[in-house]
Order: structure tokens, then sequence, then C-alpha cells
């Protein structure tokens, strides 16, 4: 079989055609290079799934390093470009000559990208950077195929549903991401996905930011009682950061779910499981008189910069909410909860900031 390296931005993008090419005489190494793939989470599935795939068929893949702060230097001055503009040209050429690189580092007279099976791109853009990438390296070529064509494109969706693979609804930059619309349930899947694969090291030091973030804010340091959650596991983790502060004075306040709705408990450092879903508690009884709180920190799967919120579809907190009108709303996730537009409804309660 002829070897070939092929550049690979995504499994949905690949799949078809990397089974062409193992009917057609080809055997493709997989080169992994998407420094443009933001946030980390987001990147880290994308590799994930291209691993599975490549693996699973016996192939070699390899990954190259995740430098999306060089990406940005190189698009810089381009944010403001529009989807198919000039700055997806220098991205395509930033991961085209990495690819073109090591093909010619590593013997391989050939290499393609599976760019081009992507709905999201330009073929003329994808031709000419690969053209420009292989022209840097002496006796490298570049198959400039059109892989949308020939059947891949039906393929292509047949594997994505065959292989259950995560498929992205952005090319993958932190620029085309604002033109993603997601509906609820779509959001609420890929936020799942983009949580799962965080470690708890992750988890926990990206907490820590955050509270440090919060700290500095004023309506924090003034704040005596304060309405929180104590966090499951893909929520931004809060024990440590009740116990610290209230050793320090401040008066905590935790939800507590009775039927449909939740009432609001002082915490007073004992704790017992929740009856529905077995999230720890106050004991006691429930806090009739909430004109005390002045902030309430909400978690939620999704947030966005103009303060909207989405939460996990039972809508607790938008019935509790507005018992709070006075309190100061701060909406609390990991970076990779952070979309550029939320999909909302009327109930659902919009925040003041977001930490």
């Amino acid at each position: 079989m002829n070897r070939i390296l092929l550049h690979t931005c995504c499994a949905p993008c690949s799949g078809a055609i990397i089974e062409w090419m193992l009917s057609n005489g080809w055997q493709p190494t997989i080169y992994y290079c998407n420094p443009n793939i933001y946030p980390l989470e987001e990147y880290l599935i994308r590799k994930e799934e291209c691993t599975r795939y490549a693996t699973g068929l016996g192939l070699e893949i390899v990954d190259a390093d995740y430098n999306h702060s060089a990406w940005q230097c190189c698009v810089k001055g381009l944010e403001d470009e529009p989807e198919r503009g000039k700055r997806c040209l220098e991205c395509f050429k930033m991961r085209l000559l990495s690819a073109a690189r090591y093909a010619s580092e590593h013997g391989f007279s050939i290499f393609t990208s599976t760019l081009d099976s992507s709905r999201w791109k330009r073929h003329d853009q994808i031709v000419e950077a690969g053209n420009w990438a292989a022209a840097q390296f002496p006796g490298l070529t570049v198959w400039d195929k059109n892989w949308r064509q020939g059947g891949l494109q039906e393929r292509r969706s047949q594997i994505i549903k065959e292989q259950d693979f995560y498929n992205q609804r952005y090319c993958g930059c932190e620029y085309s991401m604002q033109a993603m619309h997601d509906d609820k349930k779509q959001a609420r899947q890929r936020i799942r996905r983009l949580i799962s694969v965080m470690t708890p090291e992750q988890k926990a030091a990206q907490s820590a930011s955050i509270w440090e973030r919060l700290e500095q804010n004023q309506a924090f340091k003034d704040a005596t009682d304060i309405l929180i959650y104590w966090s499951m596991d893909d929520e931004v983790q809060t024990p440590a950061f009740i116990d610290k502060w209230s050793a320090l004075g401040k008066r905590f306040y935790l939800p507590s779910i009775q039927g449909d709705d939740l009432i609001v408990k002082l915490y007073d450092g004992k704790l017992h499981p929740g009856e529905q879903f077995g999230i720890p508690e106050p004991d006691g009884k429930p806090v009739t008189d909430l004109s005390p709180i002045t902030l309430v920190l909400v978690p939620g799967r999704a947030f966005d910069a103009a303060g909207n919120r989405m939460g996990r579809g039972r809508g607790f907190y938008d019935r509790l909410l507005p018992r709070l009108p006075h309190a100061l709303k701060a909406g609390v996730c990991f970076d990779c909860q952070k979309l550029p537009c939320v999909p909302t409804d009327d109930n659902d309660i919009k925040m003041d900031f977001v930490i």
C-alpha cells in the first residue's frame, strides 16, 4: 500500500476519507495538529475521538503539540474576519505547514488533509494553503482532492452515526464559536462531554482560580450572607471555599430540594444527603426570611457574557431566584461552560455577572 500522511481535524471529517483510502491502496498515518481548537476540553474530545477511530483500525496517529497561544499569534489582527475569510487561510497555512514538515522529516512524499471534508471550510483556501506548505519542502506533494465528492459526504454522515462520534457545531476556534447556535439539548450534551474530559486536578485548579477572582469582587467583599451550592462532581467545587470563608465570618446558605422547589437552609457545618439526588444539604428548618442574603452564587450548565444562564432543565433556580430580587446573582462555571450565546426562554433568570 502507498504511504500517505493525513492531516486530521476531527473524527467526523476523517472517517469516510480513511475508509476510502484503506479501500483504494493507501495506508494513512494520522497527523493530529489543531492548535486552533478552543477550549482545551474541546481539543481533547476531538483528539480522543480521532485516536479511538484510528487505533481501532490499527493506524498510527501522531499527536502534534497543542499550542493555542502560538495559533493566536498567527491570526493576530484577523480576529474579526468572517468565517471562511482571511483568518481561516492563515489557520490552514499554520496547520498544514506543520503537517508538511512532519511528512518531509519522516519520509512521506505526499500528504493531504481532512479539512476539505468540512462544511465550514472553503476548498480553494485549503488548496492554496496546502500547495504553499508543500512548496516549502522539496520533493513533497500535497494531494488536493476534494473529499466532499464521490459519495464521501454521504458516507461521512453514516459513519458519524455508526461510530457515535462527537460531532461539533463549529469549526474549532473561539472566533468561529461566535457563530454557533445550539438548542438547549445540544448545548447540554456538548457541555456534558466537555466536562467529562476534565481531570480532578483540572477541576480543582479552575475552581481555585474562579474563587480567587470572586474574592476580589466588591459584592463578595461586602456580603455577609451568601447563598451558594454544595457542588457535584461536574460543577465548580465549593466545599473548601465554603469552609474557608465560614471560618472567616461569612454566613452561607445552601439550597435543599423539596419536591419541585428549592428551599434555603443555613449552613452550620453539618450535612446529610438530600432525598432526591443525594446532594449534601444542611439539617434544620427552612429559612423564610431571605432579605439578609445579598449575593447568590448560581451553578448552571452554561452561561454567556450577557449573563444568560442555562440550567439542567428542571427549573429549580428559576423558581427560587425570584424570591431574591434584592440579591446580586453570579453565575459560576468552568471555562468550557462559557458559550457565545446561551439558548434561553422566558422562564430563565439572567445573572448580574459570571465569574
